[in-house]
């Protein structure tokens, strides 16, 4: 699960804010200003900021700065949101990575924070699989080779991919993918499905590398995942 850390004084902004996030099952910590933020970075270590550029004597360039002289964070993904026409142009020139206009748009903030934190991981560790899924139409494709799933394999690779890194059980899965109540349901299914999933999805099946399972811990993604439009 992702920590991000938001910087807004403006309530209804805030609230908007919160909605475009809660959907994806972030970490959110309210900092109240931008030196509250500062105070609170070190102790939270969160992996994106969102910081309201409006507050008063602080303008962006400041805060963007601030963040940017604090050496864990020199390359921390900063969205700025503010309501001046130049805002954009100081605030990326500052250090900041992108600048979202108010009044907020929460389904345009949850792509652009999503767009940031996949940067992120492939920076981290750029030599991991790529895999898209387009809901609309039901594909996906890794490494821009598309591949052909069934219905419920879809859809378990799908739940899977919303949080990668994130340890999933078979509960977990039973009850949020095929939807059987809790406690209800067999291992076995779950097995079948993650077992023709690998074949079709690893180059090598018997040593996967994208879809990992740990005795205890349950099944877990490890891949650059991308939602939307095909990458062809």
């Amino acid at each position: 699960m992702h920590t991000i850390m938001v910087v807004d004084s403006d309530q209804k902004s805030n609230h908007l804010v919160q909605q475009a996030l809660s959907d994806d099952g972030y970490n959110i910590i309210q900092a109240h200003s931008p030196i509250d933020m500062l105070k609170l970075a070190r102790s939270t270590m969160p992996e994106l900021f969102i910081v309201e550029s409006d507050f008063e004597d602080n303008d962006p360039t400041n805060i963007c700065r601030s963040l940017r002289q604090l050496p864990e964070f020199e390359s921390t993904p900063l969205i700025v949101m503010g309501h001046r026409t130049e805002g954009a142009a100081v605030a990326l020139n500052a250090g900041a990575d992108d600048y979202v206009r108010k009044p907020v748009v929460p389904r345009e903030l949850a792509a652009r924070v999503r767009a940031q934190l996949r940067r992120l991981a492939y920076m981290e560790t750029p030599d991991l699989p790529i895999v898209a899924i387009v809901p609309d139409t039901h594909q996906v494709f890794v490494n821009e080779k598309e591949i052909s799933l069934t219905r419920v394999e879809f859809d378990l690779l799908r739940y899977l991919c919303r949080i990668p890194d994130q340890w999933h059980s078979t509960q977990d899965l039973l009850t949020n993918v095929w939807q059987y109540p809790d406690g209800i349901g067999d291992a076995a299914l779950v097995r079948n499905h993650v077992r023709n999933l690998r074949r079709k999805l690893e180059d090598n099946p018997d040593r996967p590398a994208i879809i990992q399972s740990r005795h205890g811990r349950g099944y877990v993604v490890k891949a650059h995942i991308q939602f939307g439009r095909s990458p062809r």
